[in-house]
């Protein structure tokens, strides 16, 4: 029901036509954690859906900055491809979110040396006329300042608060200031409400024309029309989250009838809802963040302990396990298209499961979500990737249970070339009901996992055969 909006949303969000998120998943790559935490404030500000609202105030809060304005204005084809500058921004917030240090310092670099041409000549709000240059430390500031606010207050305002606190995500976002040049950025929110006031003490934020263009431009921009009437509510819910003086500058009131105010934010969380519906609740980003933190050891969101089960011959106590040798094959193309199919998924999707991995092939940490069931009656099993196998006569992977999977364990898949060059499908696995409710049905499920083993064997002899 949601796809149509879903590939709209995708088509905005990357200015492409056809979707493929390659630069996010590789974001795995890299041998540090990065930056921010995943249990970091700025993992919880900027995941979710609140920073499509975040990027509207960002772009309404800078605006009033006439420096800023100048080169956004004179150096940024914005009304002519707006798509395009917003893929970049989002490009820069999410490898310096969730990439490691090498990615997100490469991500600044790269952000700097586009501002090199981005210099001119602007009126202050006072009418004094000054020079300024994108990657002068003021104006970087003054950026980087509106951006931890249009972030921090959009998350409170469509989300809730900050668990870790409003402090905290200021302090921890200062990183990116100072990697985009700015000396000594907030570090505090009292910082940062601070900082603001004092731009607006200073008479250095001002309205104008040239604001009011980019307003109108930002209140009904050239969108799919699909998108449009919920970033319209969306819009009219940013405004109501503005300063009075910052709307009274940008030309902006409250949506109301006569006297009434209306509930506008009502209409902006409605069109984030929807949104949050239509997309899955971790992006590619975020995904291939864990992907790498599970990879380097500082992540892991198992729920068992006992990583490395179908390796061994001896299985801890408590887990019932089977192991499975068919054969479903002759000879190496078939060893070969078999390991293809097992290390594309298909197994999984040739079996009858729904599968929704977040990578298009196998890799240690992959995420993958496994469907089966009709209706309400439909199982969610999410698990990760916790081993390859990789060897001349042996090749698959194991994937161990996440927190929601009706079971707890581990279970492998391999294809198998023997030296008289027959072709084995082995599946080991070693699990135990994740709770009550599944201990009580649990001759249901273990008639489940006979179904879905034979499947397993019939996909791997279509695949053989390919």
């Amino acid at each position: 029901m949601f796809e149509p909006l879903r590939h709209r949303l995708h088509q905005t969000f990357s200015a492409q036509e056809t979707y493929d998120p390659a630069w996010e998943r590789e974001l795995d790559r890299g041998d540090d954690a990065g930056y921010f935490a995943h249990d970091s404030a700025v993992w919880v500000v900027h995941g979710g859906m609140s920073p499509m609202a975040a990027g509207i105030r960002a772009l309404l809060t800078q605006a009033l900055h006439p420096g800023a304005l100048a080169g956004v204005a004179e150096h940024s084809n914005y009304q002519r491809d707006p798509l395009a500058r917003l893929a970049g921004t989002i490009r820069w917030i999410f490898t310096l979110t969730y990439g490691d240090t090498q990615a997100a310092r490469a991500a600044c670099r790269w952000v700097q040396r586009r501002h090199v041409p981005v210099a001119g000549r602007y009126t202050t709000g006072a009418g004094e006329e000054k020079a300024y240059s994108a990657n002068d430390a003021d104006l970087a500031a003054w950026v980087h300042i509106a951006f931890a606010d249009a972030f921090l207050r959009s998350h409170e305002a469509f989300s809730g608060p900050v668990p870790q606190g409003a402090d905290a995500y200021v302090r921890e976002w200062a990183i990116a200031g100072e990697l985009m040049g700015v000396k000594n950025p907030p570090r505090s929110e009292a910082e940062l409400k601070a900082a603001i006031a004092g731009y607006e003490a200073r008479g250095e934020l001002a309205g104008g024309p040239r604001v009011a263009e980019v307003v109108s431009f930002l209140k009904n921009p050239p969108l799919d029309p699909v998108i449009l009437p919920g970033y319209k509510l969306l819009f009219a819910a940013v405004a109501d989250t503005l300063p009075e003086n910052h709307r009274r500058m940008l030309g902006l009131e409250r949506a109301a009838i006569g006297p009434v105010p209306l509930p506008s934010r009502l209409g902006g969380k409605a069109a984030l809802g929807l949104a949050g519906f239509a997309l899955a609740k971790k992006g590619p980003a975020e995904l291939a963040a864990r992907r790498r933190l599970f990879r380097l050891g500082v992540l892991s969101d198992l729920s068992y302990p006992e990583v490395g089960m179908t390796e061994r011959d001896e299985f801890p106590e408590g887990y019932s396990h089977l192991h499975l040798r068919e054969r479903v094959g002759e000879g190496q193309d078939a060893f070969d298209a078999l390991a293809e199919g097992i290390l594309t998924w298909q197994l999984q999707g040739r079996s009858g499961l729904r599968t929704r991995p977040d990578t298009p092939r196998v890799q240690l940490g992959s995420r993958v979500e496994l469907g089966f069931g009709l209706g309400p009656a439909r199982i969610t099993a999410p698990c990760r990737v916790v081993r390859l196998i990789d060897e001349a006569t042996r090749s698959g992977f194991a994937y161990g249970t996440l927190a929601g999977h009706p079971e707890t364990g581990e279970e492998s898949f391999a294809a198998v070339l023997n030296e008289d060059g027959s072709v084995y499908l082995e599946i080991k696995a070693a699990s135990k009901h994740a709770n009550r409710f599944y201990r009580l049905v649990s001759p249901v499920a273990e008639a489940a996992q006979r179904f879905a083993t034979n499947r397993y064997v019939a996909a791997a002899r279509e695949l053989a055969r390919s």
